[in-house]
This record gives structure tokens, sequence and C-alpha cells, in this order.
């Protein structure tokens, strides 16, 4: 059967964002560049300092460094656009866009996902089979499993974004929300989205309920290992990956993965504001608040800067 053809004329739709109140957005915009601009620096600065300091050359922080490129993707991909429409009072993107909004988050997200697991791997062969750590987390491995997530993650924004945008779309254009969030743009096609309901229960369910599986199952590895050996030191590396893990699932399987009569748009807005420009902006801390060797490369670098002056 040939695609879906949209010939209505609808080329953007309007995004109502948070409130058409002009002092509140204003105060909103106030609000959200300096977290904006702290993510970004944040995350490019945690992927410089983990490249530029060869005591972090190590699976975990390698992880990390792609971890903070996966957050920086996410929030650049959807906080821009908030802005801008705050600054300005209203806001239109064009279909296109959209299109590659949609698939750069989802993208990012399902990817973030995916690296989150290879992470928790790593934890389990670094505190579980410790004198086997080099050769089971050999270099070229590392590598093998980051494509694979970026793989998966790619994978998954291109089925939900060709999928959404073969739907045609009639008179209504109006998003109530500050950017295109797969489960609204497809409430604006004028044609059955079962397919696409389906396929968003299906490839973002595997992929988390994989991911998280995997997570849970090296961490239960992990915790009785470290009860039977009375090593709880051992659990300190892990204390900002489980943090990270638990907000991220959470705020993800409430989004994605429950029925379609249960979304209230404002409490959507609030969840998702949280987890496209909050959770990238709070990883970075989240990470160099609880792990010393961070700590420790920051305060060289600052060390090796105030002396150069």
């Amino acid at each position: 059967m040939a695609p879906h053809q949209n010939t209505t004329g609808v080329t953007e739709f309007i995004l109502l964002g948070f409130t058409s109140q002009r002092s509140l957005q204003l105060l909103l915009f106030s609000f959200f560049l300096p977290i904006y601009l702290l993510s970004v620096a944040g995350n490019l600065g945690l992927v410089v300092l983990i490249r530029a300091e060869r005591a972090l050359h190590t699976p975990m922080y390698y992880f990390l460094s792609h971890l903070a490129l996966m957050d920086l993707c996410s929030c650049c991909t959807v906080a821009p656009k908030m802005l801008l429409g705050l600054l300005k009072g209203h806001d239109t993107i064009p279909i296109p866009a959209c299109a590659l909004q949609m698939f750069s988050f989802a993208a990012a997200s399902d990817a973030e996902c995916c690296l989150l697991a290879a992470m928790a791997y790593d934890r389990y062969v670094a505190i579980c089979r410790p004198l086997h750590y080099a050769t089971a987390m050999p270099q070229h491995l590392c590598r093998l499993l980051v494509v694979a997530s970026y793989a998966a993650g790619m994978a998954s924004g291109a089925i939900h974004s060709i999928m959404a945008f073969r739907l045609p779309f009639c008179s209504a254009k109006t998003l109530d929300h500050f950017f295109c969030d797969i489960p609204l743009v497809l409430a604006l096609a004028c044609a059955d989205t079962q397919i696409n309901q389906l396929l968003l229960l299906v490839v973002c369910g595997t992929i988390q309920s994989i991911t998280l599986v995997t997570i849970i199952a090296s961490y239960g590895i992990i915790l009785c290992t470290v009860r039977q050996t009375g090593s709880w030191r051992a659990m300190s590396t892990c204390g900002s990956h489980l943090t990270v893990v638990g907000v991220l699932y959470g705020t993800l399987l409430f989004m994605y993965l429950r029925p379609d009569d249960t979304y209230a748009p404002e409490t959507d807005k609030m969840t998702s504001v949280f987890y496209t420009v909050a959770l990238p902006t709070l990883n970075p801390a989240i990470y160099s608040l609880r792990n010393t060797d961070v700590k420790q490369a920051v305060k060289k670098r600052l060390s090796k800067r105030w002396h150069q002056t």
C-alpha cells in the first residue's frame, strides 16, 4: 500500500507551550535559560575532562562520556526551540523540523537506555570479576556496546518518526506541548494510528524492558557478591548510576508506556521538561559530586590553570 500523502496544506504545527500569559512566559524563559546553559556546559565539560585526563581513560568513564553526549543531544534537541517560543510568546514548527526533532529525541532517549545497561554490565564485571576485568571489558567491546547503543536509538527514532509522518494531517495542527512528542503528534493525525501506538509500545517497551532487566540483574548479582564479601565500599561507584537509572526510567515509563486516556497535558508538560531539560543538567552534577575520580580530575585541572596564571 502506498504511503498516505499529506495534501491538506498543513505545513507546520503550532506549539502552545506552557502558557499564553506573557509575564509567565518571560519568567519561565529566565528560569530555563540558565538551566539549559548549565546543561550544555556541564555535559561538554564532562566529555572534555574525560578525554583530557588519562586517569579517566577506563571503560566506565568512556561510557560516561558518551552518556554526556547523549544528554547534550537530548537537551539541545528540545530546549532551544522551547526557549525561543517562550521569548517570542508564540511558536510554530515546520513539519520536517518536527520530524527531525522527534527522531533526534527518541534516538537519544533510547540510546541512553542501552548505554545505561552497558554501564551496569561494566560495574558487574568490575565488582564481581575484578581479576578478569581487563580481559572481560576490552576496548573493542566497549566501542561495540557504544555503537550498538547509538544504532538501537537511531533505529527506534527512525521507526517512530517515519511512521508518524506517513500519516495524513488534516485541519488540526495545534500541539498542546513545547516540542514534537510522539503521542501528541499521533493525536493530530486524521487516520488510524493503532499501528503507530503498537510500534511505540513494542519498540520502546522492548528497549526499556530489556535494558531495565539487564540493569536489575547486574545490580542484583553485585549486591549478592558484596553481601558475601563484605566489600560495601565497592558499591560507592554504583550510587550515581543507580540514581540516574531510577530517575530516567521512572519518567520514560510514566510518559510512554501507559494508556492513551491517562494523558494530562499540564502534568505531562512538567514531566517532559524534567527529563528533556532538567535531567541532562542533573546527570553531570550527580556523577561529579558522587565520584571521587571526577572530583580529583577537576581539582587537578583547576590547579594547573591556577599555577599557569
